[in-house]
């Protein structure tokens, strides 16, 4: 593949094709939101697991699996030094790689009376899976746009994709429990197959649609990863795995983002690991009813996205945050409330006011999320300034990892506390203890981390403004520009991103590589870190 100039090409409207193409990536994630509501309650209600056995299953595969994220960004980032990358492209090859493994190990988490321990190795093969899935994912919208306009759309794409793979999950369920029943495995069973075979055929789709950077000198790392041009062995390649992910925190701004980052995801979490327990067991509601209001707050989420993209340019990622953040806080006070009279005013009331709710609290999580992925995608281009190159693939394997680590974390210490408070595995009615302890956990965890969230929207400093100085001196270095003509402005916002002085920045460090040999002439290093 020969190199050619991706400056203009990246800055340029992307098809409708190509935004389309993104976005079936988010629908094939279909199947993950199946495992991810079904999962615990599977295993509990069919195949007699205790709760806080099942929770340590799905906790130890996804911590596992969260130490494989730095090796698929890692892979990814380099993917165009082997002829299959370069072949199909780097980002479009990990897809390939990982579409068999979630197949084939989500399935057979849906087969009752296998032993314990197969349904724990098949947990863990498929996060290990799943972290390429969502490593790509993550990185697309900066893989494919260096425009400011051009990512909100596609991080907008993919949330709405998202939803409408949630939705088409709510709506298929809502009817196929009413066919099937939901008191027979073979249900989830079939649920867990069809979604598979829709994940696949998206994928696919995508694997042809989608956009990629080129292969040029910002996408090869063969330089910057050996020394004088030698191969590089094994048993270094392991440790620059793990130093390349390291280094990824050395990004200040980067750091700043975490903080908000890791608070959107434990407050989604903890909503998300509690909500079917919370329907059925506080709020007396069945798996067709919870299915349906699922399906409703997603469609309302869509029309969300919109509205959060606009916000988004007129008042910046953080402040947006706040807004949603805010409102979610409100949300979940009055649910707390629906909990405490729900039966006093009947199943039929209940389920209209958690309706409401629901629409309500989609506002919240659409603004953060929307807020969080925009804010993200243009971390990779301080490290740029940083390093000279695109990790977007290291970046994203960060969020892969803090999203399966903390994610493990949340469910081994919720199971835990439900079961030591008396949860009983398989019962249709919990006691009265677990009952205020689930309202408690749904209600107030998620307030404390969105307060969170907001603390760190503070510290987060990429405004428009910011962005377009960045990318203003991206663009010049990437020409040719010496850093030696730096305005005094441009310099002081590099050194404030990246934490580094601004002369050792543009490869002139060791962040890509411990072993780097950094010349005496720093200039000369950012000659050839340079495209032309």
């Amino acid at each position: 593949m020969v190199e050619k100039d991706s400056v203009g090409n990246l800055n340029r409207k992307l098809s409708m094709r190509a935004k389309l193409g993104y976005g079936t990536i988010g629908l094939g994630t279909i199947a993950n939101t199946m495992l991810a509501t079904w999962q615990t309650f599977f295993y509990t209600a069919f195949c007699g697991i205790d709760i806080g056995v099942a929770g340590l299953i799905v906790s130890v595969g996804t911590i596992v699996a969260a130490f494989t994220a730095p090796v698929w960004g890692y892979i990814s980032d380099r993917m165009y030094s082997t002829g299959f990358g370069r072949r199909f492209g780097r980002r479009r090859a990990t897809l390939l790689l990982t579409m068999p493994g979630q197949f084939i190990f989500m399935l057979l988490q849906f087969v009752p009376g296998l032993p314990v321990a197969v349904y724990a190795v098949a947990n863990l093969l498929y996060w290990v899976f799943n972290g390429g899935y969502s490593t790509v994912q993550y990185v697309l919208p900066s893989e494919m746009s260096d425009n400011s306009s051009q990512r909100a759309q596609l991080v907008g794409v993919n949330q709405i994709s998202t939803a409408i793979a949630s939705i088409a999950l709510a709506t298929a369920n809502t009817f196929l429990f009413v066919v099937w029943g939901d008191k027979n495995w073979t249900t989830y069973f079939n649920l867990a197959l069809i979604y598979n075979i829709i994940m696949a055929i998206f994928t696919v789709i995508g694997i042809f649609t989608i956009e990629e950077r080129p292969y040029d000198l910002t996408t090869d790392f063969s330089k910057v990863d050996s020394v004088a041009g030698e191969k590089v062995p094994l048993a270094k390649r392991i440790v620059l795995i793990v130093w390349n992910y390291i280094s990824t925190f050395s990004v200040r701004e980067f750091r700043n983002y975490l903080g908000m980052y890791l608070s959107e995801v434990l407050f989604r979490n903890v909503r998300g690991a509690i909500l079917t327990y919370f329907l059925i067991f506080v709020l007396g509601l069945n798996s067709s009813q919870v299915s349906l209001q699922s399906g409703i707050s997603f469609a309302v989420g869509i029309a969300l996205v919109a509205f959060f993209m606009w916000l988004n340019t007129k008042i910046g990622s953080s402040k947006s945050y706040r807004v949603g953040a805010g409102e979610a806080i409100v949300v979940f006070l009055l649910m707390f409330g629906l909990a405490q009279i729900h039966e006093q005013i009947g199943q039929t009331a209940t389920i209209i006011a958690w309706i409401v709710l629901a629409l309500a609290l989609n506002f919240g999580i659409t603004g953060v999320v929307n807020a969080t992925d925009f804010a993200y995608s243009f971390i990779p281009d301080v490290d740029e300034m940083l390093t000279g190159k695109r990790r977007e693939g290291q970046f994203a394997s960060v969020n892969s990892t803090i999203d399966n680590i903390f994610m493990a974390i949340e469910k081994i210490a919720i199971t835990s506390i439900l079961s030591m408070g008396g949860f009983v595995s398989g019962a249709e009615s919990q006691p009265p203890q677990v009952i205020s302890l689930l309202t408690n956990i749904f209600c107030f965890l998620p307030i404390l981390f969105c307060l969170l969230g907001i603390f760190f929207s503070f510290r987060v400093n990429l405004n428009e403004k910011n962005r377009v100085m960045l990318a203003a001196e991206i663009a010049r270095l990437r020409n040719g520009g010496s850093m030696a003509d730096v305005d005094p402005a441009t310099k002081a916002l590099v050194e404030e991103l990246t934490g580094f002085p601004y002369e050792k920045c543009w490869g002139n460090n060791r962040v890509v590589n411990f072993s780097a040999r950094l010349k005496g002439s720093s200039e000369k290093i950012h000659q050839e870190a340079s495209v032309h």
